[in-house]
């Protein structure tokens, strides 16, 4: 008689015998060869999780697929946040604008993806990771492309805001990546996601380029960043779905049929005995059960590390325009106090070939950075190298303070 002990633990199983007496079987042991021979001629059934499996088959050809593919999501997300940066210096050609409203239709995004990510990470949970990355490229592309043709500001603002909450789901393909990576590999396999990022910010400069020097139109320059969102969209009948999903919501059968395609895409085979059952009692896409006592820990930390970094990762990168053109992050204080200033007008944007140039040199800056944390990962604590790429690029933010353009002059700069 075997017993299952399911919950947040998956990887115990108690054989009992006609006296009751009952042995432990863990999970997650590294299989040799003499571990499959003892275990196959034991009498106690075995039984394996998903972590066990994946840790078993290793990082092969189905993981090398699915982080491409994940990888076109974050490139999509790097096309449609970036050209918030540039976009409203564009749209004043065309129209009266004014400063906060750039401010807005910027800070109207992220508002959008603040109620995005967990509504669609809900979705996630409870109808699929691949589900919820299927909503969310379809919305993405659509009000993307559709904010091209937008007749006034407001529906800028209306369209930009629903692509915002778009954005949202993106992410459910990095999950699904880190989901199917072996833990000795998962740190670095989330840094081969972040290359296309880089990629994304380089891509995005280029279209500006050639799109504004030649046609000279920001209508279609939206639409040719949402071509990224199609070729996702068109990408997704490639992506698997969660094993973990298909497992706690009852169709435990199509989970070992994805490992049995993850095994066999990677030419291994997967532990053996049975995949584990859970409990299918527990709700599922709960944001109350991420502020549990188990959780919530956690999850204040994360939330604040992802607010600080976002704030001044995407504050920088928004800025990058006017760094460049003005050589620091400093206010000249010409036009009052910065409340007055949100009521100055936008001038239409003049980007030179050297801003475009500069711009590409400031999105290509991330690859070193990109290349000795990608090795640092599996050498270094997670949580020492987190701090200190927290310090450099504070650091990094300070200097950009720094009036160098006066500082140089007395020099002949």
């Amino acid at each position: 008689m075997v017993h299952y002990f399911s919950g947040m633990n998956e990887n115990v199983l108690v054989s009992a015998g006609k006296d009751g007496s009952g042995k432990f079987i863990t999970n997650g042991k590294d299989y040799g060869a003499a571990d499959w021979k003892k275990d196959s001629e034991s009498k106690v059934n075995l039984v394996y999780s998903v972590d066990d499996a994946v840790n078993k088959v290793g990082y092969g050809k189905f993981q090398l697929r699915l982080t491409f593919l994940a990888g076109l999501g974050w490139l999509a997300d790097a096309f449609e946040i970036f050209i918030l940066s540039v976009i409203g210096d564009f749209m004043a050609c065309d129209w009266p604008l004014v400063r906060w409203q750039i401010a807005l239709l910027t800070s109207i995004v992220f508002a959008g993806i603040m109620v995005g990510s967990p509504v669609l990470g809900a979705v996630a949970d409870v109808y699929g990771r691949k589900r919820a990355l299927a909503v969310s490229s379809v919305l993405l592309f659509l009000f993307g492309a559709v904010s091209a043709a937008s007749p006034t500001f407001v529906w800028m603002v209306i369209f930009r805001t629903c692509m915002g909450f778009s954005l949202g789901g993106i992410a459910q393909g990095v999950t699904l990546n880190s989901e199917y990576c072996p833990t000795d590999i998962r740190g670095k396999s989330g840094f081969f996601i972040c290359y296309f990022w880089s990629f994304g910010s380089l891509g995005v400069v280029l279209l500006m380029w050639l799109v504004m020097e030649f046609i000279g139109s920001w209508r279609i320059l939206l639409l040719f960043v949402s071509v990224p969102c199609l070729i996702v969209v068109l990408s997704l009948k490639w992506y698997p779905e969660s094993a973990r999903y298909y497992l706690v919501s009852d169709q435990r059968d199509r989970a070992v049929k994805i490992l049995n395609t993850l095994a066999k895409t990677n030419g291994q085979e997967l532990p053996p005995g049975e995949l584990t059952k859970v409990d299918l009692d527990i709700k599922r896409g709960r944001l109350q059960d991420l502020l549990g006592k188990e959780y919530r820990r956690t999850s204040l930390l994360f939330w604040y590390i992802w607010f600080a970094t976002a704030f001044g990762y995407f504050g920088i990168a928004l800025l990058s325009p006017h760094i460049i053109q003005k050589g620091n992050l400093l206010s000249d204080h010409t036009n009052g106090t910065f409340i007055q200033g949100l009521t100055d007008p936008v001038p239409c944007a003049t980007f030179t070939t050297k801003d475009y140039l500069d711009m590409l040199w400031t999105s290509a800056a991330e690859f070193p950075g990109l290349l000795v944390f990608t090795f640092l990962i599996e050498h270094v604590r997670r949580k020492l190298l987190l701090s200190l790429a927290c310090i450099a690029s504070s650091f990094s933010i300070v200097l950009l303070l720094i009036d160098t353009q006066h500082i140089l002059q007395p020099y002949g700069q």
